[in-house]
């Protein structure tokens, strides 16, 4: 009976997985047992466990993915059996065993209407709208959950090989996928973009929007992409002891914590294929970059080689030799950093830190990665004994995976107010005022300690706001859109006072002579 209905599932689901079949292992698909491995790679896991005692077998790396999850087990109730075992860095294995043990509770928004589920005690956790509260209920009674998380491999294969076969909880459920809302593309340069911000979560909001806006969709290992090329930022005043963490992120002060450790892990027992904290401290197995870095720094501060490198070309530029991977059907067949380079230098009586990917995840890894570079460059600076400056991210390919669009796309909405505009431009600062006919602008530095230039005009000439703007323009004075615009509507109404006899006062309505 329980095999019978396996093949009528199968007939009706040929492509199941539904969700990430690209990114997930396959077994014997009439086996009942789901693997999850968190951050350990699948492929390690997988060749554990034996391709013939799971039906699927993949990565669990953030909380997101809890969803896909939960969507293909109810396409394929056979899967009675769903184990969670490898590292687990950002607490999504931990999530997992919440959502089976405590079950869900709903999220509403203004009215009460349904915006999602989410884990009992878990706000990071959230399972689409769609999702009927008692298919969710019926998985959790039908599937058994069994946490080996951290637990050695040897010890997981041993229980999976003892697990019963057992007949499906309920027949096929498949529900709509969330509503996609149409997302608004602008032509552009595609390269060379600059995103200047105080922290982290303000400056994320900005780069979803930039590719979101500007990017191109392109075929990726893992699936389709929205990218640009070259995309930097600039964050100047992140204290990751105190981080900025609004709830739009979707991560915590301690799931943030959990990350640093496996991102500064040095990788000793091998349960990844590689870390940053390896590649930094022990490239090779025998240099420590890091401790490199600080000697040149200690011995000159204006040190030109102070870089660690994590590309490891005798072994990255090539794939693995192995049948076994090919067997396991690995999309790609080897995984390399994406995290490159590392070069710091002091300047204005700071530590800058420059941070080189040759791609970079932007929705799901960049600012987690943005965050963990910052506590990396706050603990150089204690060593060196240096005051901390901007750190500065450049990712060649700044890409957002297509299942992430609609979600990026929601976070700005729900989050880009008209304040967020509202920013000190780093080159100047201008003064604008009205002296009989002229028309005087004046930039200053930003600190106001020195005069950098004062352009003039007569107002009654033709076009004179105009004249005045590309002045700007060839001085190179302002380098803030924001600043640009509210600086033309300046000089525009002081070309208008001129004109029509009013009185101008920067900032403020015009006003009738007295």
């Amino acid at each position: 009976m329980g095999q019978a209905k396996l093949r009528q599932i199968k007939a009706k689901q040929p492509d199941w997985p539904i969700y990430f079949r690209d990114r997930l292992l396959l077994g014997d698909l009439q086996s009942n047992v789901g693997v999850a491995t968190c951050w350990t790679p699948k492929e390690v896991v997988a060749a554990e466990l034996g391709v013939k005692n799971f039906a699927v077998c993949g990565q669990l790396y953030t909380k997101r993915g809890i969803n896909p999850l939960v969507r293909n087990i109810l396409a394929n109730p056979a899967i009675r059996h769903l184990v969670i075992c490898g590292v687990d860095r950002q607490g999504s294995g931990e999530a997992l065993v919440r959502l089976f043990a405590h079950g869900v509770e709903a999220v509403k928004g203004t009215g009460g209407r349904l915006e999602s589920w989410q884990v009992f005690g878990d706000n990071e956790t959230l399972l689409d709208k769609e999702l009927a509260k008692d298919a969710l209920e019926v998985l959790i009674k039908g599937v058994f959950v069994y946490n080996f998380i951290n637990k050695p491999l040897a010890e997981v294969k041993e229980y999976v090989h003892k697990l019963p076969s057992m007949r499906p909880f309920a027949k096929p459920l498949i529900f709509p996928d969330s509503k996609k809302e149409v997302v608004a593309k602008f032509p552009s340069d595609l390269t060379v973009f600059k995103i200047k911000r105080d922290f982290i979560a303000d400056a994320w909001l900005d780069v979803l929007k930039t590719i979101m806006r500007f990017g191109v969709d392109t075929p990726g290992m893992y699936g389709n992409v929205r990218q640009l090329n070259d995309v930097c930022v600039v964050l100047e005043k992140e204290v990751t002891k105190l981080p900025h963490i609004p709830r739009y992120l979707g991560f915590s002060a301690e799931s943030l914590d959990k990350y640093y450790k496996g991102f500064f892990s040095l990788n000793t027992d091998k349960s990844e294929a590689y870390t940053y904290g390896e590649r930094i401290a022990s490239w090779g197995g025998t240099l420590d970059q890091r401790q490199l870095l600080v000697d040149k720094l200690t011995r000159y501060n204006y040190d030109r080689g102070a870089v660690i490198v994590l590309w490891e070309p005798q072994t990255d530029n090539f794939p693995p030799k192995s049948q076994q991977r090919k067997e396991l059907g690995q999309t790609k067949g080897w995984k390399v950093p994406c995290l490159t380079t590392l070069s710091a230098q002091y300047l204005n009586d700071e530590l800058y830190l420059n941070a080189i990917f040759r791609n970079n995840d932007m929705f799901g890894a960049w600012p987690l990665n943005a965050f963990a570079l910052r506590r990396f460059q706050e603990e150089l600076c204690v060593d060196l004994g240096l005051k901390i400056g901007p750190l500065v991210t450049l990712s060649h390919i700044a890409e957002i995976y297509d299942y992430d669009w609609d979600a990026a796309s929601k976070i700005v909405e729900a989050n880009d107010t008209l304040a967020r505009t509202c920013v000190y431009d780093s080159r100047s600062y201008y003064i604008v005022k009205v002296e009989g006919k002229d028309i005087i602008c004046e930039f200053f530095s930003p600190d106001g300690s020195r005069s950098l230039a004062t352009l003039k005009t007569n107002g009654n000439k033709p076009k004179a706001a105009r004249d005045i703007c590309a002045q700007v323009l060839k001085e190179l004075l302002i380098s803030d859109l924001g600043a640009a615009a509210d600086l033309g509507r300046q000089l525009a109404k002081a070309e208008a006072a001129v004109k029509l006899g009013l009185v101008f006062e920067q900032d403020k309505p015009l006003a009738f002579a007295h």
